[in-house]
């Protein structure tokens, strides 16, 4: 593939993921410091939630952080007892993370809260705008997933 990334606009990128961010943690803020969550910690919540029994080092590689933080992050969401990790029944060098009842109804409730914030955000648009851009999202995501599924040369640029 030719080289790519003088193309690409980095602005895009950016202004999507603080769009998103604020989507996900702005009326959250409060309630954080209530529970006495981290944003990172939410983060694990929503990703274990959606992906039950994700590997700690996939866990790790999705947050963007090191193992040896996320281990930090999952023992104290162990202690409040929002998840709960258990050894891989075939291969017991893995750990995977699973959430108790109570982490799905703290999942739950945020899941309540970002979904009615994306209708009201979103509630300005046609019906048209809105499919093209849940379709656009979609279709993002499909490529993207697709490039994770792809080994590329480490230090290699994958849009080289």
């Amino acid at each position: 593939m030719d080289k790519q990334s003088s193309s690409l606009d980095i602005t895009v990128f950016t202004e999507i993921f603080s769009f998103m961010s604020q989507l996900v943690f702005q009326d959250f803020d409060s309630n954080l410091e209530d529970l006495k969550l981290t944003k990172m910690e939410v983060l694990i919540i929503l990703i274990v939630a959606t992906k039950e029994g994700i590997s700690m080092t996939e866990l790790a590689t999705q947050v963007g952080t090191s193992k040896v933080q996320i281990s930090r992050s999952i023992a104290n969401l162990e202690k409040r007892q929002i998840v709960q990790r258990q050894h891989n029944a075939t291969n017991r060098r893995v750990v995977n993370v699973f959430t108790t009842n109570e982490g799905k109804a703290l999942f739950q409730q945020k899941e309540n809260q970002v979904k009615e914030k994306l209708a009201d955000t979103l509630s300005v648009l046609t019906k048209e705008d809105y499919l093209a851009v849940n379709e656009h999202f979609a279709g993002a995501m499909a490529i993207l997933t697709k490039y994770k599924e792809l080994k590329h040369v480490p230090g290699e640029s994958p849009l080289c």
